[in-house]
């Protein structure tokens, strides 16, 4: 990458991230406004002893040291509360952009398109989502905050120093230049080396997240050993590349420290040299007050150092943050969005053109008719554009040519939110979320009474085996619906779209991982889903198939036959060799 643009995009984290920051704009000069005041507490202190020590020599030295000590004691009193006050508004604040920005992540994650995370690791998601945000956060706030307040005490000190002493100040300086260029050149190197780090933190999460959901299939195969394998290879690596990066810290850091003591050790020669020759009245209090302020000034200067720490792992993080937030949507919601006719839904396609990036068409010129309140088969062997036709009925992704209408109205121009409502969708590998069936059903309709859910569960033959759960309705049924079978998930997610009452119906493969018993339920409840709706059905078993009011066979993104079940058989084609093939696979031909 040119140096230009490596900078135009350093800069393009860091202008993103504090953008964050300024959404609080009160809290955050608030924020500033303690860590000053703390600041020039801290500063007065140097200056009170001072004032003690010069003034043993006077008559009334014990009455000016009982003063010097009460004041030094309210200066550390004060310091102390705005500190305080300080911690508690920048966690406000630290706690309020840590979510916003994980609001605004997980809300772009939620309508990013299916192949975004067919690229992605689950796993390496989530890290972004939680490791890389608190990266970020910490290089945002402590950074800002503690470079902020670095920053205003180097400038306080320094203009107490000149004042004291021009001629010593400039002592106090010799270190910087080179504090300077060696954090200049530390911070560029190890940038890429957190990212390295931030990447092989997201791997070993991911396979951690595997590991945990395919925990079954990890015992049932006896993979317990390669599993370990796998993660002591993911582990090391991650441990490697952050020894490198604390490797270079433990260079980097000894290195400034001792920069700052040789600049201290000058001021000790040079400021007991003048003490001596009692030059410009420099006293004996005046010395000590400037070795405080030294030490003082080199504090925030090693402070900042240890951010350029910090803040190259946060821009690291934020570039991996950013990336999501980044990410191109797949379609995006009308300017102003035109309404559905009421009524039974028609699909059509026409001429449409599609696919996906970096492959060939999936769908050229294709044509297609889904006929209001009938059903539509799609057959054919993988591959050929079933399920394309199916993801450009429920929009989630766009066509790259043509358009797909519902009632005669291109499904671009339809709100999002309303073409939601009209379509139901059941998946060949049916999802629940962790909670209770009754959690599950009212995804659908959320105000749906107790009698709506029982319903809809009884026309899916779902109610039996929910009746038979240990508390009904209220059943915890785990994680992804560990504690059901996969005929049951399946009829519950018919039962939730029958609650739905949606127009249009997608069913996608939806009896293609069940045995031959659990299929005829499935299939009871797919035939009361299918009443008096627009359905359309993507198979490779012909079980849901021969009783559609229309059977479009497909290959290669193409149409080669249509007709109903009889019509098709007597044409002796594709599909009557499919039907030959299957018809004892299938329950009433069997």
């Amino acid at each position: 990458m040119p140096v230009s643009k490596k900078k135009k995009v350093k800069n393009s984290t860091i202008r993103r991230v504090s953008a964050y920051l300024f959404r609080y704009k009160g809290l955050f000069w608030l924020t500033i406004g303690l860590a000053a005041s703390m600041a020039a507490m801290e500063i007065a202190v140097p200056i009170a002893i001072q004032r003690i020590f010069d003034g043993l020599k006077e008559t009334n030295a014990l009455e000016g040291l009982l003063y010097g000590v009460g004041l030094i004691t309210l200066l550390y009193l004060g310091s102390e509360i705005f500190n305080s006050l300080r911690i508690r508004v920048n966690n406000t604040l630290e706690q309020r952009v840590l979510l916003e920005m994980r609001r605004d992540l997980h809300s772009k994650l939620l309508r990013l398109p299916v192949s975004f995370y067919d690229q992605r690791k689950s796993g390496e998601i989530s890290s972004r989502v939680i490791e890389d945000v608190a990266a970020v956060e910490r290089a945002l706030l402590d950074g800002t905050e503690q470079g902020t307040g670095a920053i205003l005490r180097i400038v306080g000190i320094t203009t107490v120093l000149f004042y004291m002493q021009p001629f010593l100040a400039w002592f106090v300086f010799l270190p910087v230049p080179i504090l300077l260029i060696v954090g200049i050149f530390y911070s560029k190197r190890s940038r890429k080396i957190w990212k390295g780090v931030r990447e092989s933190a997201g791997d070993l999460n991911s396979l951690l997240v595997e590991d945990i959901q395919g925990n079954r299939l990890i015992q049932t195969f006896g993979l317990q050993d390669r599993e370990s394998a796998r993660f002591e290879e993911r582990a090391e690596d991650l441990r490697s590349k952050t020894l490198h990066a604390m490797y270079r810290w433990s260079i980097y850091s000894p290195a400034t420290s001792l920069v700052t003591k040789l600049g201290f050790l000058s001021i000790v020669g040079v400021g007991g040299y003048l003490v001596l020759q009692n030059t410009a009245d420099f006293t004996m209090g005046k010395l000590i007050a400037f070795f405080i302020l030294a030490n003082m000034l080199y504090q925030p200067i090693s402070q900042l150092h240890g951010l350029n720490h910090l803040i190259a792992a946060g821009r690291a993080s934020g570039e991996r943050v950013f990336e999501i937030l980044d990410a191109e949507i797949a379609v995006d919601e009308p300017a102003q969005p035109e309404p559905l006719p009421s009524g039974p839904i028609e699909v059509a396609f026409e001429k449409v053109r599609f696919e996906y990036p970096g492959r060939p068409a999936v769908l050229d010129n294709f044509e297609l008719t889904l006929e209001a309140n009938k059903v539509t088969a799609l057959v054919g062997h993988t591959g050929a554009g079933k399920s394309t036709v199916a993801n450009l009925a429920m929009r989630t992704h766009d066509v790259s040519e043509g358009t797909v209408k519902l009632s005669g109205v291109d499904i671009r121009k339809l709100s999002l939110g309303e073409l939601h409502d009209k379509v139901g969708h059941v998946a060949q590998d049916p999802f629940l979320f962790e909670g209770t069936v009754r959690d599950n059903m009212t995804l659908a309709k959320a105000d749906a009474s107790e009698a709506e859910v029982l319903h809809a569960l009884e026309k899916a033959c779902a109610l039996d085996f929910v009746e038979a759960l240990p508390d009904g309705l209220d059943t915890n049924i785990g994680e992804k619906g560990i504690r059901l079978s996969q005929g049951e998930k399946q009829r519950l997610t018919i039962a939730r779209v029958l609650l739905k009452n949606p127009p249009l119906v997608i069913l996608d493969e939806a009896t293609a991982s069940v045995d031959t018993i659990t299929e005829r339920k499935i299939q009871e409840a797919l035939e009361h889903l299918m009443e008096e709706r627009t359905v359309l059905i993507i198979a490779h078993r012909l079980s849901t198939v021969h009783r559609a009011d229309k059977i479009v066979v497909m290959e290669g993104g193409q149409i080669i036959e249509s007709g109903d079940h009889n019509k098709l058989l007597e044409q002796k084609g594709h599909y009557a060799d499919l039907w030959r093939h299957q018809s004892d696979l299938i329950p009433e031909y069997a």
